[in-house]
């Protein structure tokens, strides 16, 4: 081949390689540009999944605390058990010993006169013991149990609940009627409006009784003047 043919055989394949060269950095520019142009990528989720769907430590969260207000109603559990046991114990010893002697004594004559009495010296000589043991054991045992719905009064601003109930029975002669008062705080309440009276604080509950049931089991008067006076 001749040096002419050469020549231009090696320049048209440096303006190949050069064109290439354009090429491919245009469209890499391009890229680029149309990638800034685009923004951030956009991660689609992959569907509703939700994360107890596939952990495998998920807990479920706690219910949120029902919104307390004023006038609203809550059922209080009441559960109250109370047990006193006593034992005692007396136990009393004394000894005594005693001697007297007469010896000088005064009598009344047939003329109303004194006379002596106490020809001989009469004496007296004793002892004394006394002993007295008393064993004593009392157990008293209390119990009450039931429902009653309360009435909302206050809702303090740290969360305090302040609660009232009142629930009377009548059945033919006799009457019951329950009474209860307190404090609790809002978290203690369970979302379906429940409590139990042990988380209440200041707790009072009052129990009245009256009728003909009553009646026959109260103690007359006499009774109680004769356990007050109790003399022996």
């Amino acid at each position: 081949m001749s040096w002419p043919h050469q020549a231009l055989k090696h320049f048209l394949a440096y303006r190949l390689i050069t064109v290439r060269v354009i090429t491919t950095l245009g469209l890499t520019a391009g890229l680029q540009q149309l990638a800034l142009c685009q923004g951030p990528p956009i991660i689609t989720p992959l569907s509703d999944t939700r994360i107890e769907d596939y952990s495998l430590i998920y807990v479920e969260p706690p219910p949120l605390p029902p919104e307390i207000k004023v006038h609203d109603i809550i059922t209080i559990q009441v559960d109250e058990k109370a047990e006193v046991i006593v034992n005692s114990r007396f136990n009393r010893q004394r000894n005594g010993a005693y001697a007297a002697e007469l010896s000088d004594f005064v009598r009344f004559g047939d003329n109303f006169n004194l006379l002596p009495a106490a020809q001989n010296s009469p004496a007296i000589e004793g002892t004394l013991n006394n002993r007295l043991q008393t064993i004593g054991q009392l157990t008293d045992q209390e119990g009450i149990s039931y429902n009653i719905a309360a009435t909302v009064v206050d809702v303090l601003p740290n969360g305090t609940v302040v609660l009232e109930a009142r629930k009377s029975i009548r059945t033919n002669q006799d009457f019951f009627e329950y009474r209860l008062a307190g404090r609790i705080d809002r978290l203690a309440i369970l979302p379906n409006r429940t409590a139990r009276s042990e988380d209440i604080a200041e707790l009072k509950i009052e129990r009245t009784q009256k009728g003909k049931v009553y009646n026959s089991t109260k103690t007359n008067w006499g009774t109680n003047i004769l356990d007050i006076i109790s003399p022996f």
